[in-house]
Parts: structure tokens; sequence; C-alpha cells
């Protein structure tokens, strides 16, 4: 059985977290090693990454949800505390969601929709925000029911900004 905790420590899960990224590369749109991914729109405004050691990086350097089955790590949510952020301003300050990856083998199990819910109810007070969001692609038809199952809002879009007819789309909810 897997569960959702708050990580206080993510190097602790520096091997997990590399593995699942590496797994997961080809499931992003652009893929995580594309270099490409420098030039979509970020909440932050601030050229992403294009690698996977900068990925690991940014994501054992911040806050994270994660998905535990025993020790083992099969499942994430890299956030980051956002004051100011052009394409979300109406929803700052928020917790914007960087990274969500599961394990193939443990999806369609509701794990990701466990970690909105974690951070919308349960993440601990030092790290509230009074917002939450994330940034997808138009086509993430997975990823975008979960949101609209949590009531989010897509507040900006970005067109053709991952391929032609693929927009990167913001979303954002209040949990005020």
């Amino acid at each position: 059985m897997s569960g959702v905790q708050y990580i206080s420590e993510p190097a602790t899960y520096s091997s997990d977290i590399r593995q699942l990224l590496e797994a997961a590369n080809d499931s992003f749109l652009p893929p995580l090693t594309d270099l490409s991914r420098a030039e979509l729109s970020r909440a932050s405004g601030q050229p992403g990454p294009t690698d996977i050691d900068s990925y690991h990086k940014a994501c054992v350097d911040r806050p994270m949800i994660g998905v535990l089955d025993g020790n083992q790590l099969v499942g994430f949510a890299s956030f980051e505390p956002m004051i100011d952020s052009e394409p979300l301003a109406d929803y700052t300050p928020t917790n914007h969601l960087t990274v969500l990856v599961v394990d193939e083998s443990y999806r369609n199990q509701g794990l990701a929709t466990k970690c909105y819910d974690y951070l919308l109810e349960s993440l601990p007070a030092a790290h509230r925000q009074p917002a939450v969001s994330t940034k997808t692609w138009s086509t993430n038809s997975a990823h975008l029911a979960i949101l609209e199952s949590l009531d989010f809002t897509c507040v900006h879009r970005v067109e053709n900004d991952r391929a032609r007819g693929v927009d990167t789309v913001y979303y954002a909810r209040r949990i005020e």
C-alpha cells in the first residue's frame, strides 16, 4: 500500500528521484532532456532545465510530497514557493508544483491526486501558501482531469509553446 507524505529531506531519496525522472523522461512533452525545454514558458520567467541532472538537483533542493511504498519513493510532487509570477499574478503567493512523477506501475491508483490533496489540505504550516499552482500541456488529458476534478482553474495559456497545436497551460486554486 502506498502512502503520501511531506518529505522534509528529499536528498534521502536522491537515487529514487533520479530513477523516477529518468523513467518518466519521455512522458513529458517535450521530454525532460529535450533542449527546447529551455524556451518553454515558465512561471518564474527563468529558463528551465534540459537535462536529468538539473531536474534532479531542483527536486532534491525543493520541498516535496512523496509517495512511498515501504521505504521506496514511487512518486513525488516537487514544488516551490513562488511570491511573484506574471502568468500566476492573481494567485501569488503560491506553492507551484514543478514536477509530478508517479512510477508507471503505480499509475491509475489516484496517487497524483493524493499528492495534490496533500498540498491543498495537509502541508505543514511552515510551507503553506494561499494558493497551489502548476503548469502542464494542453493535451495532457490525465493531468488536466485531476486538476479539473480538484476545482483548479486555467489561469493562463501560451499557445503553441510546446509544439504546433500544443499549448502550455497554467492552473491554480486558492486554498484559503
